[in-house]
């Protein structure tokens, strides 16, 4: 009974109750439609069953109000391989959008927007390789909000989409290792590793360098144990086992 209870109310199950709702209701958006078809997986599901797409947004601020995507990598994870031939990598066509105190960061000059896309094509393109995977970032919250906003997509009405948040995950085990307090920067996590050193603040190298960090996650928090969703998307939210 308790587990059966405990099943109910996991934010999995929850967030496929979420999209039946929406399914049942309509006036779902045409771009979006491919997300609503798409079932949310089972907290049991193994994750050698499931698809990750990593991605990464550089953008001109932290406000999805006010700042905007700048540019977008991503690349797949499949059975616990990290694939860069499905990488991929663009800027959005908005030179007007750089700030200085963000190229310094970044290295994106309006010279460099000027050759890229719109961001209308740019969200175009992710959305068409969303659909039945998992997604992955980096402090996941700026991807995610960043996204509704190019959407219009009220933040009271979550996509049904997965995310996984490496920072939150290895925020979970530092909690249970009594290091709270630590410095959760994706190129000093990674150095803490043994991973090597990157490009840091390029959407496609901050992607790959998240997906490998992800499949290190993956064998320390499972110790070895078959890894199943829900635990996982468990940690990602709350920051805790």
């Amino acid at each position: 009974m308790i587990e059966r209870l405990f099943r109910f109310r996991h934010p999995l199950v929850q967030l496929e109750k979420h999209r039946l709702t929406r399914v049942a209701r309509g006036f779902i958006p045409e771009e979006l439609a491919p997300l609503y078809q798409r079932v949310v997986p089972d907290p049991e599901t193994a994750i050698d069953q499931l698809e990750f797409l990593v991605v990464d947004f550089e953008t001109s601020g932290l406000d999805p109000e006010r700042d905007t995507i700048l540019s977008i990598g991503m690349v797949e994870i499949r059975q616990q391989t990290l694939s860069l031939s499905s990488a991929s990598h663009f800027y959005v066509a908005k030179p007007q959008q750089v700030k200085p105190d963000t190229a310094v960061i970044n290295h994106i000059t309006p010279e460099t927007l000027a050759a890229g896309v719109s961001l209308e094509q740019s969200i175009h393109d992710l959305l068409e390789r969303m659909p039945g995977k998992i997604l992955v970032a980096h402090g996941a919250a700026i991807e995610r909000d960043f996204l509704r906003r190019a959407l219009a997509v009220d933040r009271s009405a979550d996509l049904p989409v997965v995310w996984l948040d490496t920072l939150m995950l290895e925020r979970s085990l530092a909690t249970n290792r009594g290091k709270e307090g630590k410095d959760y920067r994706l190129g000093q996590i990674r150095q803490e590793k043994g991973l090597p050193g990157y490009l840091a603040h390029n959407a496609l190298a901050d992607s790959v360098a998240t997906g490998e960090l992800f499949l290190v996650l993956l064998k320390e928090i499972f110790a070895g144990l078959p890894p199943t969703l829900g635990p996982l998307y468990h940690r990602s939210l709350y920051g805790r086992a």
